[in-house]
């Protein structure tokens, strides 16, 4: 995936996470989501980089709280073991990505990944 495609979805998520659940312009940035989604199963280390630009672009609580429980979640769950060495080294050097930690929730992250991740996330908000 190239950057400005991941850009886009990038910025189409962000703006969907902004909308009213009934707002008739979420049909033209929900894609984004479902591509995320599908990302992040076939593709992680484009998701890492899309849940990357995400934070970058807008640290705010309510981006961090959606893309924590979200596509975070979703990549640590099938991928942990792949990215736990770069969440760690992250969570270190980056408050905001420390914070965005705080608000992962386990599900079915692997157990010696979710100590690691715990180790080293911030409160939760």
């Amino acid at each position: 995936m190239n950057h400005s495609e991941a850009q886009e979805i990038a910025r189409h998520w962000i703006k969907l996470c902004h909308l009213p659940s009934n707002a008739p312009e979420r049909d033209s940035s929900f894609w984004a989501y479902s591509r995320l989604s599908e990302v992040a199963d076939d593709d992680p280390e484009s998701a890492w980089q899309i849940i990357g630009l995400i934070y970058e672009l807008e640290p705010s609580d309510i981006i961090l709280a959606n893309v924590a429980a979200g596509p975070l979640e979703d990549l640590l769950a099938k991928h942990g073991g792949s990215f736990i060495d770069r969440v760690e080294s992250l969570a270190v050097q980056n408050p905001v990505f420390r914070k965005l930690l705080g608000a992962v929730w386990k599900n079915q992250i692997a157990e010696d990944i979710w100590v690691r991740i715990k180790a080293v996330a911030g409160p939760s908000f």
